[in-house]
């Protein structure tokens, strides 16, 4: 089905990918997608609320009300919305499939899986055989149950839609059982990610059984075209998700409006006794002076935006805090002259202060993050977990202050020259007009803004750009038009942090060494080195295989080298079964990030909710009052859209 990424640090914003890129990029490209609300506290894993205890205050008595209010941010009419889950053109966004509907898992901030249709997901056979056991006490709306042929069919819909058919995929699905699902893998996987790895919504077998059975009929490539041609031009309505009972989730929708969706609780949903409410109003509020209007005047009971506004609002207050794996980021093009020598992508990460940039945010958004110590490409809490905080201390430490003096020097050393306050390379070409790229939310363009001038400043000239969202995205993900961006990197695997199919992670490599083949049969991790089409990537001109210093925290050329094989042990790293072989490659990979700069991490992302804790109990550091609260506390470490759907979320009692 349809997934996309979400804005990071802004409001909602959609970029289809591919199944294979979706699972490629592991589960933190949902989640992290979901970045850029912060807090005060990001060194720990805890949360932050008045009701300290964690226990829920309400007791037996009557809610003081049943009814929540939140904010959607997003320009949308429910009347128009095709929310048919096969279809490219759907204009919904894609956390709205996750009220509606239920996917196996969740993976929340730090990439652990949050248990939602799936009750275990075991891997076996070296990795390569993946069995989901799901729940069954879920039920459709129209109170048949959610079973593996639901989830099956859903599959294989999209091997047909997205890879013309099952014989095309490097994977295959079974109906064990009523409630278990097998999928077999064509190389193992690593358990870490694998087990994040199921995001996608379940669809109602019985509505959807006449598509899969025209794709199965369907004969050649052009046939199946032609089936997938008209499924995207299926239209399903709101109204048709709840009177043919398709949906699953906890909350129906009931009453649409422009500018509001109304809806109800199904009470068959296996948590709906977690929670009292009744009824949750989703306003439509896609500008952020009329939702920091709604706040102001008392309309909203809930958010995760405007953190400023609401900490000086005294309806409502911060009641939970944390820190992710996510990292903010200055990624850089290799086209660009100056910016393929690593001194001057050295020089960017001396000069830059990131101990005031975090102030700014601070003054300008009321989040407080916390800055990055030295480049690492993950973040402090991911890197303490996989390589450890000795290793760490022998990298180039480039300062989480301003060292221009430390900036100047390395850009002498490698011939530049500074005349009329702009710097010049060796061969007389200047440091003048580079684009920088900044997505249009909040965040990014406070960082744009205090980054740019600074650079301007130090003689690196430059012109601050700032796009529309699809713009944006089709500058980021397609023409690659651009010789600096911001944007995040989700870091809670090594995989991940260092993926090779997208800018986000080391670099975009696999577009050139798709060539890779397995080493034997049977399930093996693959350990092959893949053939080239070309040494240097396509988009952003990276080297594929730089030699680089053994010699960890070496600062220049000297002393005996090591070949970087990024696509190599990318492959190893998502499919071994041993955490010690990914601390292994981990650390050759931040090792070359440390040393090469790709990118820049800015500071490590936190996140920060508000609500109205005087009449509604919200997620704390302590397991809630339910059945199942200890397996479920990782659920806290979520969004809010996850807090409430789950039903993490009750009214006070009088």
């Amino acid at each position: 089905m349809v997934n996309a990424n979400h804005g990071s640090g802004g409001d909602a914003d959609s970029n289809g990918l591919t199944r294979r890129q979706w699972l490629a990029l592991g589960s933190s490209a949902a989640i992290s997608g979901l970045a850029g609300c912060g807090g005060n506290n990001p060194d720990e894993d805890v949360t932050l609320s008045n009701n300290p205890s964690g226990e829920n205050t309400g007791g037996e008595g009557s809610p003081v009300t049943t009814e929540l209010n939140i904010r959607a941010p997003v320009s949308w009419q429910p009347s128009q919305a095709n929310i048919n889950p096969f279809t490219d053109t759907k204009n919904t966004e894609f956390w709205m499939d996750y009220i509606w509907w239920e996917s196996p898992v969740y993976p929340n901030a730090n990439g652990k899986p949050i248990y939602w249709l799936a009750d275990t997901i075991e891997l076996k056979g070296g990795g390569c055989e993946v069995h989901l056991k799901l729940k069954e006490n879920y039920t459709w709306w129209d109170g048949t149950p959610v079973t593996a042929q639901d989830l099956h069919t859903a599959q294989r819909i999209d091997d047909y839609r997205v890879n013309m058919g099952p014989d095309q995929t490097d994977d295959s699905w079974e109906v064990v059982d009523e409630y278990t699902l097998k999928n077999v893998l064509s190389g193992p996987a690593n358990p870490s990610l694998q087990k994040s790895a199921y995001l996608s919504p379940v669809v109602k077998h019985d509505y959807f059984k006449s598509w899969l059975q025209k794709y199965e009929d369907a004969g050649g490539e052009n046939a199946i075209k032609r089936v997938t041609k008209e499924l995207q031009e299926h239209t399903i309505t709101l109204e048709d998700l709840t009177e043919k009972g398709l949906g699953c989730g906890m909350w129906k929708p009931t009453q649409l409006s422009p500018t509001k969706a109304v809806h109800e609780k199904y009470e068959d949903h296996p948590r709906a006794g977690w929670t009292n409410l009744k009824t949750f109003n989703w306003h439509l509020i896609s500008e952020k002076q009329k939702a920091i209007q709604a706040l102001n005047t008392g309309k909203l009971d809930m958010g995760d935006k405007t953190i400023t506004q609401a900490q000086s609002n005294d309806r409502v207050e911060v009641f939970n805090r944390f820190g992710t794996s996510s990292i903010v980021k200055l990624s850089m093009n290799w086209n660009n002259e100056h910016l393929a020598r690593r001194s001057v992508r050295r020089a960017i990460a001396y000069l830059l202060d990131y101990e005031e940039l975090v102030k700014v945010i601070k003054t300008t958004q009321g989040l407080n993050y916390k800055p990055r110590p030295t480049v690492t490409g993950m973040s402090t809490k991911a890197a303490n977990q996989w390589v450890g905080e000795s290793f760490q201390n022998r990298l180039i430490n480039y300062g989480s202050k301003s060292r221009p003096e430390k900036a100047k020097q390395v850009l002498e050393n490698d011939g530049y020259s500074k005349s009329g306050g702009v710097w010049a390379g060796p061969n007389g070409n200047r440091v003048n007009g580079l684009t920088y790229l900044t997505p249009p939310w909040n965040i990014y363009e406070t960082i744009g803004n205090y980054v740019s001038p600074k650079l301007d400043k130090f003689g690196f000239k430059n012109k601050l750009i700032i796009p529309s969202s699809s713009g944006f995205w089709k500058r980021w993900t397609d023409t690659h038009d651009f010789d600096m961006v911001n944007w995040f990197s989700g870091t809670d695997h090594p995989a991940n942090a260092y993926t090779t199919v997208g800018v986000s992670g080391i670099g975009k490599y696999d577009e050139i060494a798709a060539t890779s083949k397995k080493d034997g049969g049977g399930c093996k991790v693959n350990r092959t080195a893949p053939e080239l089409e070309k040494p240097r990537s396509n988009k952003l001109n990276h080297p594929i295989r730089p030699k680089f210093p053994k010699q960890v925290g070496t600062v220049g050329n000297g002393g005996s080298k090591q070949t970087l094989f990024p696509v190599k042990w990318g492959n190893i790293m998502s499919q071994t079964q041993s955490e010690d072989e990914v601390k292994k490659f981990a650390k050759k990979l931040m090792w070359y990030t440390n040393w090469q700069v790709p990118h820049i991490g800015f500071y490590d992302e936190t996140r920060a909710f508000w609500g109205n804790t005087d009449k509604f109990d919200f997620p704390t550091d302590k397991v809630d009052g339910h059945s199942n609260a200890e397996a479920t506390k990782q659920e806290h470490f979520a969004n809010s859209m996850e807090y409430f759907a789950k039903g993490h979320i009750s009214a006070k009692t009088k």
